[in-house]
């Protein structure tokens, strides 16, 4: 019948076996550092969860995250944020999966940037008659301005065109 504290099993008044006390105290901050750690753990998986799905972290979005008390999972946050309006933004298409205007613009882009480091007025031709189908197809201010803004544009300029 040892009562020394640096073992892990103690006997009481009685007889019987009891844990010691010191192990205990450090089983109970252990489960703390557990708990504390589970929830870390959860949290980053969550702000993964949020950034996938583009969810914001400022605004109405930001109440969203901070009450968001399901499961972990992207398929749950995904239904739970679906019935707020607005709280997921539209998909966009993925880089490798860009939309035909998309395409037409960058593969005119590229032919500028070629045209402009050989001189070669065909590419600039093409690239200007790409600039005005769609110059002339704008539906409003707003679009041919964004047009005009485009790298493709601004690529043309100090650049030799003829109107053949």
């Amino acid at each position: 019948m040892s009562n020394d504290p640096n073992e892990e099993l103690l006997f009481d008044e009685n007889g019987e076996k009891v844990l010691n006390p010191k192990i205990r105290e450090q089983l109970r901050n252990q489960e703390k550092e557990l708990v504390a750690m589970k929830k870390q753990v959860r949290e980053a998986e969550l702000k993964s969860i949020f950034a996938e799905l583009g969810i914001p972290s400022t605004g109405l979005a930001k109440l969203f995250r901070d009450g968001y008390q399901g499961d972990a999972t992207l398929e749950a946050v995904r239904s739970a944020a679906s019935q707020y309006e607005g709280l997921i933004p539209a998909t966009t298409p993925a880089a490798n999966e860009l939309d035909s205007e998309r395409q037409a613009e960058l593969d005119a882009l590229r032919r500028v940037n070629g045209a402009g480091d050989s001189t070669n007025t065909k590419d600039v031709q093409e690239v200007l008659q790409d600039v005005l189908k769609r110059l002339k197809s704008a539906k409003n201010v707003e679009e041919f301005d964004d047009i005009m803004a485009s790298p493709e544009v601004q690529s043309l300029r100090g650049q030799p065109i003829s109107f053949a």
